[in-house]
Formats: C-alpha cells, sequence, structure tokens
C-alpha cells in the first residue's frame, strides 16, 4: 500500500486471452490482499478467472480478435485488434462514468485502449506484458522481420488516425500503432532480463522485468504423474495458435510404444471429436485442453513448445529444457534466443517429422549442458520478483506520484 495508507482502486484492461490474462493472476491477487481495489475489463472465459482472485470484473461484446491471427491480410490482425481496443474502452468508460480509479493497467495486447484512456482521464498509466519489448535500440518487430523477410504487420493507419482524431489526440499516432510499439509508460514484464534482447538498454527505473507469474493457476487442473510412469515430456502449443491436429498426431506417432509419458495440452483450437481421436492413439500419450503447465513440467525432462515466452518462462522456471517448433514466424525471436542461452533445441516445423522429434528430445534431455544451463536460468528467473515485486512496483510508482500531486 502507497506510504499514505490510502487503499488504490486499479484498472485492469485485457484481451480474452488465456496467455496474456493468467499471468496477472497473481499480481492481482497480491494487489487484493494488500487492501486495494481491483476492477478488471476482460470478455469471455478469462473473466470467471478473473473473479477469483477478488477483482470486479466488467465485460465487453468481444470481437474475438485472436481469429484474426488466421488471416493471411497483413492488416487483419491489428485492425481486429484495435477495433478490439476501441470495444474495451468503451466498456471502460461506460462502467465508470464520471468516476475515476488512480491508474491503468494495460496488457501490451490492449494498449490502445490503455493510452486512450490514460491521455483522456489523465491517469497514471502502467503496461503489463506477458512477452519481451521494444525500445529505440531493440524491435521485436524488427528482429521477427530479420528471421523471416516479408513477414510484417501492417497498421490500418486511417482508422486508427480518424479515432484518434474524434479523442483530440492526431497528434499521437505513432504512439499507436503496432509495428511500431514501443515502451513508453513504466512497464512491467513478466519475463526474466535474460529472455529479453538488448536488456541493458531499457531503464530500470520504468521497465521492471519481474519474470514468471505462475502462481494461482489450479484451477487450470494439476497434474502428477502416474502409477510407474517412464520419462515426463510435456507438449503444448500455446493458448493462442493450438488447433494443427497434425503437429499433435505427429506427436503421439512419435512417443507411441516409446519409454516417455507424454502430456499433450491443447487449449480449445481443436474440436472434440479430433481430441478423443488423439487421445487414443498411444496409451502413453494423455491429453488435455488445458492442464496447468507447472505442474508438469515439475515432474518433466522436457518441454516440446511453440516457444512462447509464457512457456519458456514456466520452463524457466522448473529448469526444464526445451524443443521449440515454432509454427509461425512470430515465436522466431524466441527461439533465437532459446538457441543463444542454451537452452534448448530448435526443430523448423518443415523439418519436423517423428525421428527427428524423438532423437532431439532424447538429445536435449541427454545434454548436461543444457541442464547446467536451465538450472541457473531457474535462479535468475526466480530471484526477478514475479507478482510480488510487480505489486510493489504499482504502490511505490502510485505512491510517488500521489507525494508529487500533493506537493503542488
Amino acid at each position: 500500500m502507497p506510504s499514505n495508507g490510502t487503499p488504490l482502486h486499479l484498472l485492469f484492461l485485457d484481451i480474452p486471452s488465456n496467455g496474456h490474462v493468467l499471468p496477472k493472476l497473481d499480481l492481482v491477487d497480491h494487489l487484493v490482499r494488500r487492501g486495494h481495489r481491483v476492477t478488471y475489463v476482460v470478455a469471455g472465459g478469462p473473466a470467471d478467472r478473473v473473479r477469483r482472485f477478488g477483482a470486479e470484473v466488467v465485460t465487453y461484446p468481444s470481437l474475438d480478435p485472436l481469429a484474426s491471427l488466421a488471416d493471411g491480410d497483413p492488416a487483419a490482425a491489428t485492425r481486429a485488434f484495435f477495433r478490439e481496443n476501441l470495444a474495451i474502452l468503451r466498456a471502460a468508460r461506460d462502467h465508470f462514468g464520471d468516476e475515476r480509479p488512480d491508474a491503468v493497467a494495460y496488457d501490451e495486447a490492449a494498449f490502445q485502449a490503455g493510452r486512450l484512456l490514460t491521455a483522456l482521464w489523465d491517469l497514471p498509466p502502467f503496461l503489463l506484458t506477458p512477452s519481451v519489448v521494444s525500445n529505440e535500440h531493440y524491435s521485436y518487430f524488427d528482429h521477427m522481420e530479420r528471421l523471416a523477410p516479408g513477414h510484417r504487420l501492417a497498421d490500418p493507419v486511417e482508422e486508427i488516425a480518424a479515432a484518434l482524431a474524434g479523442h483530440g489526440l492526431a497528434d499521437r499516432l505513432p504512439d499507436f500503432l503496432w509495428s511500431v510499439r514501443r515502451v513508453a509508460e513504466p512497464t512491467i514484464a513478466f519475463v526474466p532480463a535474460a529472455l529479453q534482447p538488448e536488456h541493458a538498454t531499457f531503464d530500470p527505473e520504468e521497465v521492471f522485468f519481474v519474470g514468471p507469474s505462475v502462481e494461482k493457476r489450479d484451477f487450470l487442473g494439476t497434474w502428477e504423474p502416474p502409477p510407474g510412469a517412464p520419462r515426463v515430456a510435456l507438449v503444448s502449443l500455446g493458448s493462442v495458435r493450438n488447433g494443427d491436429a497434425g503437429f499433435f498426431e505427429t506427436v503421439a506417432g512419435a512417443f507411441a510404444g516409446r519409454p516417455w509419458h507424454v502430456v499433450v495440452t491443447v487449449g480449445d483450437g481443436l474440436a472434440d471429436a479430433d481430441v478423443a481421436r488423439l487421445a487414443a492413439l498411444a496409451p502413453n500419450v494423455e491429453v488435455h485442453r488445458w492442464v496447468s503447465n507447472v505442474s508438469v513440467l515439475e515432474h518433466a525432462e522436457v518441454f516440446v513448445t511453440h516457444g512462447g515466452s509464457g512457456s519458456l518462462v514456466e520452463a524457466w522456471y522448473t529448469a526444464t529444457p526445451v524443443v521449440v517448433v515454432p509454427p509461425v514466424p512470430d515465436f522466431l525471436p524466441y527461439a533465437e534466443r532459446v538457441a543463444e542461452l542454451g537452452a534448448g533445441r530448435v526443430i523448423a516445423p518443415a523439418e519436423l517429422d517423428a525421428g527427428r522429434l524423438v532423437a532431439e528430445v532424447e538429445a536435449v534431455a541427454a545434454d548436461g549442458a543444457v541442464r547446467g544451463r536451465v538450472r541457473e536460468l531457474r535462479e535468475h528467473a526466480r530471484a526477478s520478483g514475479g507478482a510480488r515485486r510487480a505489486a510493489d512496483v504499482i504502490e511505490s510508482r502510485l505512491g510517488a506520484a500521489a507525494r508529487a500531486r500533493a506537493a503542488r
């Protein structure tokens, strides 16, 4: 709680995605337990998960922006997410009316709504991100394009400019473009510093790499190895791009009859019939929609992953070597970082088959240098502070702002 002892009212803005909401749940829990009030704007299934931790949830009719990621139009995703941001903005303004929270904390994918709202209401902002961030020295988007030439986001500039002009913010267009999106406010990143390229170029008084926030997820389902289970591996494509049934079939075929017990999580991307079919392919491969990854990784020797930041943070938290199979260019910067750090191996999707997958899993599990490296990364990640440090940052920053206002 700020030094004046006054409880805060914090507004969180988020998109309906487990990968974005889950890292914030422990932060919400810390804030509520410290006596603060949290109002959280989010739609869909994540809304019920947020309510568990004492936040007041404000829902809205989501436009399902995640579906746009499958579109071939380079501007489809940025257009869909901007329109989702406008829906989030409307929900927050309608809910609060003439009242105001003390600050607005917004997800990286809700940054347009967050920056609009903090400008219109003149409130302190916080950017909360489960991913690496960009500044004038490092651009995630340039990094991605270097690894996948021609793969670049295209903003619906005219639509964004018109909306900003309607709010009297026409001169701030670059601050609202996905293809730029540099940190411009106090930022809490739920990744450890080692995962962030050019991390030393970020101002430590403005950008806080707090590392894993992986507690409070038992509602996803906990896991214990069955009696007599052999070596354990976890396989997941994350919370968004998880609809590739062929990938999961390759996994099941690769490990069928081998001395591994494989836990596969498929999220919501597959139909029930596909999930049932996968579950029947091999008796040593069990399939779940959701389970707490950490509860599996505590027993696993290897994590086969798409290479998203959330999954890599979970792997580091449990000192689990990874085999990264990046399904789209978005994950190539993370795959490159894994290789640079010696924390696992990478398979290009075009090179994936059953034999290659088993060979890489066996090799990384047997690699003493990799196992030693992920143990070092576990210590680094766990020392980053997590949700407790994130709550401390918010309290400290808002306390300092309150003192500055009082002195004026």
